[in-house]
Formats: C-alpha cells, sequence, structure tokens
C-alpha cells in the first residue's frame, strides 16, 4: 500500500497513529488531552508533546466507539491499552453501565 511502501513514510505514519491511540487512550481513562507541537520541526521530526490533565469525567460512549473502530481499522491492540487493560476495563464499564457495552475486550 502505498503508506507503507516507503520506510520513512511508514515510520511517520506510525508514530501518528501510535500517537493517536495515545490520547485517544488518555482520554477514555478520564482526561483532557492536547497533543501539540513541542520542539520545531527543523530540530527533530518526532515533536508532538500530549499534554493530559486528569479530570476523572468518564468516556462518553461515543468515544469508546471510536476506539473500537480505531482498533478494528488498523488491525492493532495497542501497547498501552495491554498495559492499562485493568483501568480501561473499569472505564469501559463505567461509560456503558455494569454490562461493558460496546465492543473491544
Amino acid at each position: 500500500p502505498p503508506l507503507t511502501r516507503h520506510g520513512i513514510l511508514r515510520e511517520r505514519l506510525g508514530d501518528v497513529v501510535t500517537d493517536a491511540f495515545r490520547a485517544h487512550i488518555l482520554r477514555l481513562l478520564g482526561h483532557r488531552v492536547d497533543a501539540v507541537e513541542w520542539i520545531g520541526g527543523e530540530h527533530t521530526p518526532r515533536n508532538t508533546m500530549i499534554r493530559a490533565i486528569f479530570t476523572g469525567s468518564p468516556a462518553a460512549t461515543e468515544l469508546w466507539d471510536e476506539y473500537d473502530a480505531m482498533c478494528e481499522d488498523w488491525g492493532v491492540v495497542p501497547w498501552l491499552a495491554e498495559a492499562l487493560e485493568p483501568e480501561l476495563t473499569a472505564a469501559r464499564r463505567a461509560a456503558f453501565g455494569d454490562g461493558g457495552g460496546g465492543g473491544g475486550e
């Protein structure tokens, strides 16, 4: 596929997708999240800073649906999701009620 044919493009795509998953997982766990440029692109291509402030607000079910679609579309379960599996399970239950609802896990 064109997006992954060339090494540099594959690497940059991987960086962006990884950061998108990280930010989304933080949102699911009750954080307000911003992704901002940290260092100018002339110094480093990896210059994204993910700022997260814990608010404790449960994620809307729509955010869980987006996360499940991301996992399905990319065919991955992020390492961060595996590492935080108990916390994500509890957050999903809080969002959907005790039944867990939605896809995932």
